[in-house]
């Protein structure tokens, strides 16, 4: 067996996951009385950083809704009202986790219902010729450790499969040399975190 898929059979890192669905997390009554006076709504997507005791430590908005005040307030509830549980290190050991998601903040009594789906971003985009043989996906969701300074230490395949060893092998090794990323507490302390990568393989045109 080759070390990649042995160390496919034994990821060993979790994910930070919300302990309620993301449904449960706001209400009409959370609405900011200036952007709903104003009539402002609109998608927001956001960065968590979950703590060890599955808190929100940090929160940082990376797609604006439009409005400054349902920004705040996205922000203020994810910190005040969600819990996680918290993200696993290789040893088994609670540790700080990154969470990325989304919501639309609709105007109470709404009746416009436009759809709305949180897409995590990719985070690597790697240029290649052709994709290794046998391999299917163009894109590989993994899950990484990354030291205080923000390197890679650890890489696993998010979903375990034989089918795309190669593929896993490849992105995790550039993601250890091209990929870097600091997490910090909300008093500024770099940390160590577990945090979910994509990486996409952009085929160059012949």
């Amino acid at each position: 067996m080759s070390a990649i898929l042995s160390a496919m059979l034994a990821a060993t890192l979790v994910l930070a996951m919300p302990a309620k669905t993301s449904g449960a997390w706001l209400s009409d009554n959370d609405y900011p009385s200036g952007a709903l006076r104003r009539k402002e709504e609109g998608p927001v997507a956001f960065s968590l950083l979950i703590a060890p005791n599955g808190r929100v430590a940090n929160c940082i908005i990376t797609t604006t809704s439009g409005s400054a005040e349902l920004d705040e307030q996205t922000c203020a509830m994810m910190a005040s009202r969600v819990r996680f549980k918290p993200a696993m290190d290789e040893n088994a050991s609670a540790t700080y986790g990154s969470y990325r998601g989304g919501l639309f903040w609709r105007l109470p009594g709404s009746q416009s219902r436009p759809s709305y789906r949180y897409a995590p971003p990719v985070d690597l985009t790697l240029q290649v010729k052709r994709l290794p043989s046998g391999a299917q996906e163009e894109s590989i969701s993994l899950i990484t450790k990354l030291d205080p300074t923000g390197h890679i230490t650890i890489c696993e395949p998010f979903k375990p499969d034989k089918s795309s060893a190669k593929l896993i092998e490849v992105a995790c090794q550039q993601a250890k040399e091209a990929y870097s990323s600091l997490a910090a507490d909300a008093e500024g302390r770099s940390v160590p975190v577990v945090r979910h990568l994509i990486v996409k393989f952009q085929v160059a045109a012949e």
